[in-house]
C-alpha cells in the first residue's frame, strides 16, 4: 500500500490540477468569444473555485502537491504501525435522475489514493468470485457489455417476462455485518492490512458539508458505504454477490450495475422465483425495495404486439438505454439532456447577442457567419470529442472500431435506431 506512495499522491494532485485548469481555460476562452460577439458589455462566466478546498487542505490539490512527501511519510508510518484511518470525508450533493439529491463523499486526496489502491488490489484478486453479469466498476467489463448482452439475449425471443425493481438508497443502507460475512462466505482474498483498511473506510463518519459541520464530532458510520470513493465500488459489488449467485442458480437472465438490476426469463414461474430471491437479498443486504419506483413484472413484447394477457412494454430502460426485443435506443432522459446542452450551445452562439441587439456586425463579414462556424465546431466536439473529420468519416464507413468514438456518442455506440424525440423543437 505504501510503495511509491508519494509519487501516486503527486500524480493524483496533478490530475486534479489539470482538470481544474482545463475548466478555467474553457471559461476564459468562452469569455473571449463573448467579448468578440457583442458591441455591448457581455455577461461573462466566472471560474468557480471549489469551496471545499478552503475547508480541508487535504482536498486542495495545489497544497497536497506541495506537501506530498510529508503526507506520504506520515501515512506510510501509520500503515506500517496498523494505526492508519482515513480522514472524515467532505460531502456534496448531485441531482438524481428520478428527482431529489444524492450525497457524495470526497475523501482527502491522499486517502483516496489509498482507497484506489485497495480497490484495484481486491478487484484483481477476486474477479473470479464475482458474477460475470455484474458489470459495475470492472476493468474487464463496461456498461456497453451489459447492453450488448441484453440485446443478444432479447433478440432470440418474441416475448419475455421482465422484472424491474429498484433499491431505496442502496449505498446508504448496506449492512456492515453483511459485508464481513460475505468476505468470509465467498472466500474473498484480502491481506490483514486490506481488511483493516476496509473497516477503516466503512467506519468513516458521515461527510461534512461546511467548516462548521467539520468542526463537530461525528460518530463512526454503523451502516452504509460512503459514495464517491473507489473502495466503495468493490464493496457494492460484494454486497450483491449472493443475489447474483441466487439468480444464476435459478437460470434466469440478468444484468446488474451496482444496485440497478434487470432480470428476464421466458418462464413466468422462474421470474417470480427471481423476484422472491431479490426480496430475500434485500433483507440480507439492508436496503429495501423501493416499491414506488419499481415497475415490477411485465411482459416485454414486439412493438407490433397491440395486446397481451398482462401489463406489457416494448422496451425496458437500463443504463441510459431503452432495450427492446429487436431494438436499442437512447433513454428519453438521455435524449432530453443532450437536447438541453445543444440548445444551450445554439443560444450562446447565435441567439444571445441578436436578442439583446448587441451583435457585432463584423462577425458576418464576407458572407461567413463566424459564430455559426464556432457552433458547428462545438457541436462536433460535444458529439464526437476530439475525432477529426477524417476519423469520423472512417467510422461511418466501418473502418474505425466503435470503442474509438469519443464525446456523447461514445455512450451510445449500440443504439440501433434514432428516436423521433431526437429532433429539436
Amino acid at each position: 500500500m505504501w510503495h511509491k506512495l508519494e509519487e501516486a499522491i503527486v500524480d493524483r494532485a496533478h490530475a486534479l490540477i489539470a482538470q481544474h485548469e482545463a475548466y478555467a481555460k474553457e471559461v476564459a476562452d468562452e469569455n473571449v468569444r463573448r467579448r468578440r460577439r457583442t458591441t455591448g458589455v457581455p455577461a461573462l462566466r466566472k471560474v468557480v473555485r471549489p469551496s471545499l478546498w478552503d475547508v480541508d487542505p487535504g482536498l486542495n490539490p495545489y497544497i497536497v502537491r506541495a506537501r506530498a512527501a510529508r503526507i506520504a511519510r506520515a501515512i506510510t508510518a501509520k500503515l506500517k504501525a496498523g494505526t492508519y484511518a482515513p480522514g472524515r470525508p467532505a460531502g456534496f450533493t448531485v441531482p438524481k435522475a428520478g428527482g431529489g439529491e444524492r450525497l457524495v463523499s470526497m475523501f482527502p486526496i491522499a486517502d483516496e489514493v489509498i482507497s484506489s489502491r485497495l480497490f484495484v488490489s481486491l478487484r484483481q484478486k477476486n474477479a473470479a468470485r464475482l458474477s460475470s453479469r455484474a458489470y459495475a466498476y470492472r476493468s474487464d467489463l463496461t456498461p456497453h457489455d451489459a447492453i450488448a448482452y441484453m440485446r443478444s439475449e432479447f433478440a432470440r425471443e418474441h416475448r419475455l417476462f421482465i422484472a424491474e425493481y429498484d433499491f431505496s438508497k442502496f449505498f446508504d443502507h448496506i449492512r456492515h455485518d453483511h459485508l464481513y460475512q460475505s468476505i468470509d462466505r465467498l472466500g474473498i482474498m484480502a491481506t490483514p492490512i486490506e481488511l483493516r483498511l476496509i473497516e477503516g473506510f466503512l467506519r468513516t463518519p458521515a461527510p461534512f458539508l461546511d467548516a462548521n459541520d467539520r468542526a463537530l464530532n461525528a460518530a463512526p458510520r454503523e451502516v452504509g458505504v460512503p459514495q464517491g470513493t473507489s473502495i466503495s465500488l468493490f464493496l457494492a459489488n460484494l454486497a450483491a454477490a449472493d443475489l447474483d449467485r441466487a439468480l444464476e442458480r435459478l437460470g434466469v437472465g440478468f444484468a446488474r450495475y451496482a444496485d440497478d438490476t434487470m432480470i428476464w426469463s421466458p418462464s413466468y414461474d422462474k421470474i417470480t422465483q427471481a423476484v422472491e430471491a431479490l426480496h430475500t437479498a434485500s433483507d440480507a443486504i439492508g436496503p429495501q425495495i423501493n416499491v414506488a419506483k419499481s415497475p415490477g413484472i411485465s411482459l416485454l413484447v414486439l412493438p407490433e404486439s397491440s395486446e397481451a394477457e398482462m401489463r406489457s412494454t416494448t422496451q425496458v430502460e437500463f443504463l441510459g438505454h431503452g432495450v427492446g426485443i429487436r431494438t436499442t435506443s437512447m433513454r428519453s432522459r438521455s435524449v432530453q439532456r443532450i437536447k438541453r446542452h445543444i440548445l444551450e450551445l445554439i443560444h450562446n452562439n447565435l441567439i444571445r447577442e441578436p436578442a439583446n441587439r448587441s451583435q457585432d456586425p463584423s462577425r458576418l463579414f464576407g458572407g461567413i457567419d463566424r459564430d455559426y462556424v464556432v457552433l458547428v465546431y462545438q457541436l462536433r466536439r460535444y458529439l464526437y470529442g476530439t475525432l477529426s473529420e477524417t476519423a469520423i468519416r472512417r467510422y461511418q464507413s466501418g473502418a474505425v472500431p466503435r470503442t474509438n468514438l469519443r464525446g456523447v456518442m461514445a455512450y451510445f455506440p449500440l443504439v440501433s435506431y434514432a428516436s423521433n424525440s431526437l429532433s429539436i423543437s
